[in-house]
């Protein structure tokens, strides 16, 4: 099977430099190490700064599966530190193929902040909140005239496996003032995919419609299958998407695929209904959004089992090569500034 391979494999470097002029470093690492395996089982990595191994971190990962920046979207990333201890935050940004994509990005609507790159890097102390807005492309600045849409991959790292299980990070879209509202999604985190999900939406074309994001998982490229049940439970109706790419080696992330659910299956039953997404035997994460005119709301998602599948198990799965991944984000990572950041 194939990883994501980054240098220097099993290291996290950073070197930090405190937000909002603060004078000391946020530790997000423990100078003992520390017992991770409540969190599924992980193994703590070192944390280096330059040759020096100054502790070691827990660590939890997932993806925001679809982000929007640029035309009339923003794509804003929000993160803070639990109150039991520092964090390192580290978000990757990917295409819709997950190839490396460079954006520019601020921190909390700061000019002063603006960046550009393909990651974003920094820590928090213990209850400090950041965050990063996402403008465009770097490609598209400074007009930032069409939408980039991809994938955020993040990694959180901490000094214990209580702190870890605590960080709630949050991506939140808005359209303003195209569209009168904001929407906020979870993270998808790896130690909570599945290779079937569902959820429940209204859609009749008009003032109710449905949009769904399927995010490939897994080491092989997959189409999904999309099935719509009625409000007896009878099948309605049946799509696929195309096939998305798959986790790969390199700087390839998995692929995602956005779509009015709609142009998936056509015609939908009045009322209320029930959406399957089967990946068959590959692991994906996935996001249901529901538009009720001058309202949108983010839907439940969870863990479901497709018609065809054996009875019994459609149990959370966590997928090696993601843990992988996560354990080889390693190079020096320096913190977002601020203009009010103490030198």
């Amino acid at each position: 099977m194939q990883t994501k391979s980054l240098p220097l494999i099993g290291l996290i470097a950073l070197a930090i430099t405190p937000l909002h002029g603060q004078s000391s470093q946020p530790v997000y690492w423990s100078t003992t190490v520390p017992d991770c395996s409540s969190l599924l089982g992980e193994t703590a990595i070192p944390v280096k700064n330059g040759s020096a191994t100054v502790g070691y971190s827990c660590f939890v990962g997932g993806t925001f599966v679809w982000f929007a920046a640029g035309g009339v979207w923003g794509t804003s990333l929000r993160v803070a530190a639990p109150a039991s201890a520092a964090v390192a935050v580290n978000y990757s940004f990917y295409d819709t193929t997950g190839n490396n994509v460079s954006l520019d990005t601020t921190i909390d609507n700061d000019q002063s902040s603006f960046a550009s790159g393909n990651q974003a890097k920094f820590a928090l102390f213990a209850n400090q909140p950041a965050e990063i807005e996402i403008l465009g492309a770097t490609s598209d600045n400074p007009s930032y005239s069409h939408t980039a849409d991809g994938t955020v991959f993040a990694v959180f790292l901490c000094p214990d496996a209580m702190t870890c299980a605590s960080v709630l990070p949050q991506l939140i879209y808005s359209a303003l003032p195209t569209y009168p509202w904001s929407l906020s999604v979870p993270i998808a985190w790896d130690f909570a995919l599945a290779k079937q999900w569902s959820a429940e939406g209204i859609d009749d074309g008009r003032t109710n419609v449905v949009s769904l994001v399927v995010y490939n998982e897994d080491v092989t490229a997959t189409s999904y299958k999309i099935s719509v049940f009625d409000g007896d439970g009878n099948l309605a109706g049946t799509g696929t998407t195309p096939s998305i790419p798959p986790l790969s080696s390199g700087s390839v992330e998995g692929g995602t695929y956005a779509a009015l659910l709609s142009d998936l299956v056509s015609p939908l039953p009045q009322g209320i209904f029930k959406v399957l997404i089967d990946g068959g035997s590959s692991l994906s994460a996935v996001e249901v959004l529901q538009i009720n005119g001058a309202s949108a709301t983010t839907l439940q998602v969870a863990p479901d089992t497709a018609p065809a599948t054996a009875s019994g198990v459609m149990a959370r799965q966590k997928s090696s090569e993601r843990i992988l991944r996560a354990q080889a984000s390693k190079e020096l990572i320096r913190p977002l500034r601020k203009k009010s950041l103490a030198p």
